[in-house]
């Protein structure tokens, strides 16, 4: 789940769809956007040899780690959102 709400209205919200479980206390399960974006490197854009730009995420091993715990990004930005897409798809 992916909102603007706050950390508390998120999880409750996220608790109550089922989305997640009110005793998981992995630390990746709920984050705030801003944590997101600081603990994965944020995008860097890289310039490919035809000159392209792609957005690439900046730390691809701890975005991993957090794709594989997160249940809910809560105050994320469209560009949290955009970065999370990102990630998901340099990782298929």
């Amino acid at each position: 789940m992916v909102t603007g709400d706050n950390l508390d209205t998120a999880r409750a919200i996220a608790i109550q769809s089922g989305i997640l479980d009110a005793n998981d206390r992995n630390k990746f399960a709920c984050m705030e956007g801003k944590d997101f974006r600081e603990y994965c490197g944020g995008l860097k854009s890289l310039t490919d040899e035809n000159g392209r730009v792609k957005d690439s995420i900046g730390n691809k091993n701890r975005f991993k780690e957090v794709q594989a715990q997160l249940k809910v990004l809560a105050r994320s930005t469209p560009d949290d959102k955009y970065m999370l897409v990102t990630g998901l798809k340099e990782n298929g």
